[in-house]
């Protein structure tokens, strides 16, 4: 299953990137400007790196879409970014901080999304981070969407979204179908996700030796919507 295809990952790169800026922002707060390595997974087109590397860090990205790490190539010939899943951590030394923003870990094209691979992750994640670094990251939990199928309308310069979205609480999954109309006619994406109860989550970063707080946003004015969760995990 493919995420984030072409068009769709040029709109996510030109109108959704607030969530992962934001992320960054808190990163920075929590560890200060320094040196060493941030791994930004899931990076999209590499909007983490404007935050970090003016602040002295080396970023390293890894995205599951070929599109978006084109993308974050072409915007950002200076960065390093890599094709592969946010579960496979790159090798990297001194790293500072890991983000995994945008439902990262729940994206079903890996077999490990969701609770299947989450503590063999954040035990990684653990072992990866130097003394005193700082995992973000979010999930979509069984709160995400309803049962019932829900649309919503987005418009943006040159494109409309129609966004679907339904849950099955018993397989704890949700469909996300992305319908995008633009003047190169209609393609439609079927994105599903393994949803993670944020309990599971938070216990789960504790397990793996993390000091673990939940987030209602990464920065005040921009809260999470209903069902996404956020986490503050140091090395202690």
């Amino acid at each position: 299953m493919t995420y984030y295809e072409a068009r769709l990952a040029r709109i996510h790169a030109q109108d959704y990137t607030q969530y992962a800026i934001a992320a960054a922002q808190r990163l920075l707060a929590e560890i200060g400007p320094g040196s060493g390595v941030i791994i930004d997974l899931g990076c999209g087109a590499g909007d983490v790196a404007d935050v970090v590397t003016p602040a002295g860090y080396e970023y390293v990205g890894v995205d599951l879409s070929p599109s978006m790490v084109a993308l974050a190539r072409q915007r950002r010939p200076g960065i390093r970014v890599l094709h592969g899943s946010a579960f496979d951590l790159p090798d990297a030394e001194g790293v500072r901080g890991i983000v995994a923003v945008g439902e990262v870990i729940n994206y079903a094209g890996d077999p490990r999304a969701g609770l299947a691979g989450l503590h063999a992750w954040l035990r990684a994640c653990r072992q990866t981070l130097s003394a005193g670094g700082v995992l973000l990251l979010d999930v979509a939990g069984p709160l995400r969407a309803d049962p019932e199928p829900l649309t919503r309308v987005a418009h943006g310069q040159g494109y409309r979204l129609e966004v679907t979205t339904v849950t099955d609480p018993e397989r704890r999954t949700m469909t996300r179908t992305i319908r995008i109309v633009d003047d190169t006619g209609e393609q439609t994406e079927t994105h599903e996700l393994e949803l993670v109860d944020p309990m599971e989550v938070l216990a789960a970063l504790r397990s793996a030796g993390f000091d673990a707080v939940a987030l209602s946003a990464y920065r005040e004015d921009l809260p999470f919507p209903r069902g996404w969760s956020g986490f503050l995990a140091r090395v202690s």
